[in-house]
């Protein structure tokens, strides 16, 4: 207690307690023989309920005491003698459960026992566990188990949608810093609000005013980062469609690639392959030999010309997009779609987060190192318009590297992305098949490559890129020539088999016997 002077402990008391600790050691191990040695004889009786129970009251992180007792009530369900019984032993079985979260309110063991009982039992009364996580949620309205329990009970009783959203925006009302209720509350809010007719998650009036509750929350307390967390995941909450980005036909492979991993029944179903106005039949392999991917290769046997028309038709859901080939060079053809990177919000959202970019530069303004506020305006910025403030973003993250020096990889690989969707944006238009990076931060990882897999010169040279970022380059179907001169190899392990020309390694950490190796399983120059 504050203003009281406290009593140092004393050895009599030292050796009291360790006296005391003995003792109850000395019962614990007791009591275990006895449970494991009736267990052993089979004796799975009310006798080991109440060895069990005792045991537990004291200590109800015991996960084998638990099993035991689940091993009696199975078999007590079985004996006929004992049916009258189990509702009662039931009951007593979940009064011990409770007993036990008042000494530790976040025992697994405890809490799965729990909802062992409601789907064993034939009589459940999912009121009433509404009713205890009620309780439980008033003690400590962050417990995430009580949170987990709820949602399974909420999943048997079926109460009113409305009423459990209700209940979320109580709870944070209580208190902002609760991950568990924003997070139960993004699944309430996309279930009762969906946005029927624009195909969005979240219809647009409650989108807004979810932005407007969290940015409440976020701005009573920056330092908390639960708000934050739910805010990010309203700016994520737009829908993204399935996009061919890249054909790419040749003598030897056409190969597709698209925005998203799609599955093989997928193009399967929702690809058509036309060559002079003729659909054409083949097999459709991942590059990575995975049920989904990011890029499929076409299998056919019919002979490419230099002359051919050649299509590709994506049903999608508001009909047929094709995709036009043009012959870049003789037996290659490219045909490319429309890319963006950009979200997709409603003009009164997209409002609302102007308004909200505002408040985040004058809470800025007043505490400038605040990371969750730097990283939210960089966040807003880019949601808005990624290519109008496309500079401030990548300024605003550089900041923010010396500010939260623990997420400098995070913060590097958003610069990554987004320079490679800003270039892609500026360049994705054209017929090049050569790819360089055209910007001054350099990478230190590889998304959208999949965009580049028509390529045959593909220069990744002087970048920060690390072996983990080798099996990425498995998109790079149609690459001859490539360079990954001056980056941050250690090993090749993990590099793809591509039908490469011309590899440059040089002025990388690399053992030469695995250069040598890697050269025999290529069959290609490796310059090292």
């Amino acid at each position: 207690m504050h203003g009281r002077v406290k009593v140092r402990t004393t050895e009599e008391e030292v050796a009291r307690k360790q006296k005391e600790r003995q003792e109850k050691l000395k019962k614990f191990k007791y009591a275990m023989q006895k449970i494991q040695g009736k267990r052993n004889q089979g004796e799975l009786d009310k006798e080991l309920l109440e060895l069990t129970g005792n045991v537990l009251s004291s200590n109800p992180d015991i996960y084998t005491l638990w099993n035991i007792r689940r091993e009696i009530f199975t078999l007590f369900l079985k004996d006929d003698a004992m049916l009258d019984e189990m509702s009662a032993l039931y009951d007593a079985e979940l009064q011990l459960t409770e007993y036990c979260l008042k000494i530790n309110p976040k025992s697994y063991g405890a809490w799965h026992q729990r909802e062992w009982v409601l789907t064993t039992r034939s009589d459940p009364n999912w009121a009433q566990e509404l009713a205890v996580c009620n309780k439980y949620l008033k003690l400590d309205e962050r417990n995430f188990h009580t949170w987990d329990y709820r949602r399974f009970v909420v999943s048997k009783c079926k109460p009113s949608l409305k009423d459990e959203f209700d209940f979320t925006t109580e709870k944070l009302h209580d208190n902002f810093s609760n991950y568990s209720a924003w997070h139960y509350r993004s699944k309430m809010l996309v279930a009762l609000f969906p946005d029927v007719e624009g195909g969005r998650p979240i219809e647009d009036s409650h989108h807004k005013h979810e932005l407007k509750m969290v940015q409440s929350a976020a701005f009573t307390d920056p330092d908390d980062t639960s708000a934050w967390f739910y805010q990010r995941w309203l700016l994520g909450a737009v829908r993204n469609s399935v996009n061919l980005v890249v054909v790419t036909v040749t003598k030897s492979k056409t190969t597709l690639a698209f925005n998203q991993y799609v599955s093989h029944d997928y193009v399967k179903d929702k690809i058509q392959i036309v060559f002079n106005k003729s659909t054409i039949a083949g097999d459709w392999i991942s590059c990575t030999g995975n049920q989904y991917d990011i890029v499929w290769i076409f299998k056919h046997t019919e002979t490419i010309q230099d002359d051919m028309e050649i299509e590709v038709e994506h049903d999608v859901n508001n009909g047929k997009n094709v995709v036009g080939c043009v012959k870049v060079k003789p037996f290659t053809f490219i045909g490319k779609n429309q890319i963006s990177f950009q979200k997709s919000y409603s003009e009164p959202v997209l409002k609302e987060l102007e308004t909200q970019l505002d408040a985040c530069r004058q809470l800025l303004a007043l505490e400038p190192d605040n990371k969750w506020t730097l990283l939210t305006t960089t966040v807003f910025l880019y949601c808005i318009d990624a290519k109008k403030y496309h500079n401030e973003v990548i300024e605003n993250l550089q900041a923010l590297k010396s500010i939260d020096k623990l997420r400098i990889g995070y913060y590097n690989d958003l610069i990554t992305k987004w320079c490679i969707e800003n270039q892609l944006n500026n360049y994705h238009g054209d017929n090049s098949i050569s790819f360089k990076i055209s910007f001054d931060e350099k990478i230190s990882s590889l998304p959208h490559l999949q965009f580049y897999s028509h390529c045959e010169n593909v220069d990744l040279s002087n970048q920060n890129i690390s072996s983990k970022a080798l099996p990425s380059l498995i998109v790079l179907q149609n690459c001859k020539n490539l360079s990954l001169n001056n980056n941050k190899l250690t090993t090749l392990k993990g590099f793809p088999s591509l039908e490469l020309e011309v590899l440059d390694l040089q002025n990388n950490d690399l053992d030469k016997s695995e250069v040598d190796l890697l050269k025999e399983k290529l069959n290609c120059n490796i310059i090292f």
